[in-house]
């Protein structure tokens, strides 16, 4: 992706940028500085937009992204590069491509892991991991260190050239069924669409097929997956970079769909710059998972400028309007717990409602509600986050009983008539989740600078029949961020 249409000229070198990417010289940070993310990964400094290249190796995650290392606006693109053990606690590694070292723009793209050495370019003990970039034309280039580095390929000739004037974002996977790889390329040909293109080794690829859509724009993923109501079978989801999706079936040369209308993961879609955007899926996952990540642009400090959003599991559910796909937080969230308190089911008047989480401080936490909306005579109860002594709070969530709505998009109570609702709150994101998944809002709200308190607060306008509540404090995933604590074992308010 590329948040301008104007080409970006590459800078020489200088005594800052140096030669050798791979020594880039990030300044010092504790990741402690006002607003950013605890758990939602940044980069240690400059710009970052796009995930990219994402795949598991050998049992590493490797998380590349698109980052301006010398700045904090879009400009110049590089590869940056994180790895974790198990997606949630990530380390920041050398800059994987450089446009001082690497050919052509530098822009979004995928990866995958040639376990079966189809590109014939193995040499060593590892794997090759080979990584597709480039616009208007698709450059290729490879790892055989697991990752860390990577040659371009052939000189950095073009691969794969898509029709139009403008074309970018490759991504590719495996498709199974007939052992060929598969590469999705955005172009502009005669309106929004994306090129496949199939290859035996990753080195030559022939363009397939075509499919059009007004609504497809930039970062395309298409992910089979496997229908919750169909066991043993593979429906194929396509998306580009707002989340907006449509599922069908490929046959390995070509893309169809009966849908008309594309759905969106996200309730909350925009552009770049966004709450939500180019989430991408990991290659070579151990366990079969569909993982995703996504880029939140509103997230910036003094060094740095947006986050990745938080690890989602999405899975394709039936559902009475069709297949849905629906996205909770990966199970490697309770990693980050160090401390729950739960509270049973009970009938809450107002009063009650708001005395529940008094003694309850909590700024970087998990939250998890369900209410009994028929046995409660409330007609809209909300969640206050982190409020403070003169009864102000930095973000309402609430829930309407009458239109079935949260946070103003539609969620319906349950068969049973239960509404039940999860958060996720950073010190500078806010992840909803409801009705195990069916709502997924990923968001960037400011809770770490400026005046605020830690509470919580329950609020409701008649009683309120609460089937359970559960609060999970949660930990930093920066080494020196878990011991700024509170007296309540809490992250005070910066």
């Amino acid at each position: 992706m590329k948040t301008t249409r104007a080409a970006r000229p590459h800078p020489e070198p200088t005594p800052e940028h140096g030669t050798d990417h791979a020594s880039f010289p990030y300044p010092d940070t504790d990741y402690q500085e006002d607003n950013r993310g605890q758990f939602h990964f940044s980069t240690r400094s400059g710009w970052m937009n796009d995930p990219t290249g994402l795949i598991h190796y050998r049992g590493t995650y490797h998380l590349y992204y698109q980052h301006n290392p010398h700045g904090l606006a879009w400009d110049t693109m590089h590869w940056g590069h994180a790895t974790s053990p198990d997606l949630i606690h990530w380390q920041q590694q050398p800059i994987a491509l450089s446009p001082m070292i690497h050919p052509g723009e530098l822009f979004t793209g995928g990866g995958v892991v040639d376990i079966d050495n189809t590109s014939g370019l193995k040499d060593g003990a590892h794997d090759p991991i080979v990584v597709f970039s480039g616009t208007q034309g698709v450059r290729m280039f490879y790892s055989l260190d697991g990752g860390y580095t990577f040659t371009p390929y052939d000189d950095g000739r073009i691969v794969a050239l898509p029709n139009g004037t403008e074309s970018r974002d490759p991504k590719v996977f495996r498709h199974e069924t007939t052992g060929r790889w598969v590469m999705v390329v955005w172009s502009d040909d005669h309106g929004n669409g994306v090129d496949f293109f199939v290859s035996t080794d990753l080195r030559v690829w022939e363009r397939t097929s075509r499919f059009a859509a007004d609504w497809l724009f930039e970062c395309p993923d298409l992910t089979p997956m496997e229908p919750s109501d169909a066991p043993g079978t593979i429906r194929y989801v396509l998306r580009d970079a707002r989340g907006s999706y449509v599922v069908g079936d490929f046959d390995g040369r070509e893309f169809r769909t009966t849908w008309q209308e594309p759905r969106t993961i996200t309730r909350n879609t925009g552009g770049p710059g966004g709450d939500y955007y180019a989430a991408q899926s990991f290659q070579n996952m151990p366990d079969g998972r569909l993982v995703t990540i996504g880029w939140q642009g509103g997230n910036h400090g003094t060094i740095w400028t947006g986050n990745a959003s938080f690890p989602v599991q999405q899975r394709l559910v039936a559902t009475p309007a069709g297949p849905q796909v629906w996205s909770t937080p990966i199970d490697e969230l309770h990693l980050l717990r160090r401390s729950s308190t739960a509270f049973g089911p009970r009938l809450l008047s107002p009063d009650a409602a708001r005395r529940l989480l008094a003694d309850q401080a909590a700024t970087l936490f998990e939250l998890e509600i369900v209410i009994d909306v028929r046995s409660s005579s409330a007609r809209r109860f909300a969640l206050r986050l982190r409020t403070d002594h003169d009864g102000g709070a930095v973000r309402d969530i609430a829930y309407d009983m009458d239109t079935g709505r949260l946070d103003g998009y539609d969620l319906p109570a349950a068969d049973d008539g239960s509404v039940s609702i999860r958060l996720l709150a950073d010190r500078g994101q806010l992840d909803i989740f409801g009705a195990d998944g069916a709502f997924y809002e990923a968001l960037n709200v400011d809770f770490g600078s400026g005046a605020c308190g830690d509470g919580l607060q329950l609020t409701c306008d008649g009683t309120l029949m609460l089937r359970s509540l559960s609060l999970h404090q949660l930990t930093s995933i920066w080494p020196d961020g878990a011991t700024r604590e509170s007296g309540h074992g809490v992250w005070l308010c910066r």
